[in-house]
């Protein structure tokens, strides 16, 4: 939940000046419009939230961060973002709360290669997909804090023709179990996701579910406010892929306005990128996250 999604932030502003405004942004711009946003103290996000009054729909999705590799080649980046069809005080969902679940996400993963002059990108991998997000489930026990049940429909394509062409499809049910101590603030959070391959590309990438595989399990452990770290681990038939982060906040003792993660990665991996699926990477890489 990730620089795409902050950036919108930036510029749609506050959700609070989008609803007083309501009116202006339904209808022709006034005078009177003119004279309200000309203000002392009105910010330019403000001024823009008049006009983006679903800029609040936006949310961060999975991780965003900036990673250079021990080796530069081997560096990666990724920004997400999600957006919901229906508010909270949207009357259809105020009536018919399970329509909350429906989103929509895109995520982007860029293999960076640092080392060579031109800085050319290896291969990029585009996630748009359609999924729905239950709520809290109260069939959970008293000792779990959160059960919530994630499906979807998820395309994935490196954006490339012919012989570099990459190309898949796939529905996935993932259920999220959370667990927190208030004493501690320490958190834990399981996700198991079973995968069902829809149309993948039998022309560039026929074997793509032997290296990628159906099964993987994502377990992340930490403190609010301080490390969190992460496991990825992921069950093929050419065999298992592993990748773990740790995340810091450096505005906890000598960048105290910087609002980054610092963020570790290592990863030993079949098809973590989809243009050398069949290839094991294994890379150790650092730098920030945003979104962790």
């Amino acid at each position: 939940m990730r620089i795409m999604t902050l950036l919108l932030m930036l510029v749609l502003g506050s959700p609070a000046i989008a609803a007083e405004h309501e009116a202006d942004v339904s209808g022709d711009i006034s005078m009177q419009g003119v004279s309200d946003i000309q203000t002392e103290g009105t910010t330019i996000d403000e001024l823009f939230s008049l006009y983006q009054p679903f800029g609040v729909n936006f949310a961060a999705y999975e991780p965003v961060y900036f990673l250079v590799g021990t080796n530069p080649e081997e560096s990666k980046f990724q920004i997400s973002f999600k957006y919901q069809f229906f508010r909270e005080d949207n009357y259809i969902a105020v009536n018919h709360p399970w329509v909350k679940g429906f989103n929509v996400g895109y995520t982007q993963t860029s293999f960076w290669d640092l080392k060579t002059a031109s800085a050319p990108f290896k291969d990029t991998s585009y996630k748009p997909e359609v999924f729905y997000l239950s709520s809290n489930m109260n069939i959970r026990p008293d000792w779990m804090k959160v059960f919530i049940i994630n499906t979807g429909f998820r395309h994935e394509s490196n954006g490339q023709g012919e012989d570099m062409s990459r190309s898949t499809n796939s529905f996935y049910l993932r259920p999220i179990f959370a667990f927190y101590r208030e004493n501690g603030r320490f958190g834990l959070i399981v996700t198991p996701r079973v995968r069902f391959y829809i149309k993948n590309s039998d022309v560039s990438n026929p074997d793509l579910p032997d290296y990628r595989g159906c099964f993987d399990l994502d377990v992340k452990f930490g403190k609010a406010g301080n490390f969190v770290i992460g496991a990825n681990l992921a069950f093929a038939k050419k065999g298992a892929s592993f990748q773990t982060d740790l995340t810091y906040p450096l505005n906890n003792y000598i960048f105290r306005d910087l609002n980054l993660f610092l963020h570790v990665q290592y990863v030993d991996a079949l098809a973590e990128s989809l243009i050398d699926y069949r290839k094991r990477n294994r890379a150790l890489r650092i730098g920030f996250a945003l979104i962790r």
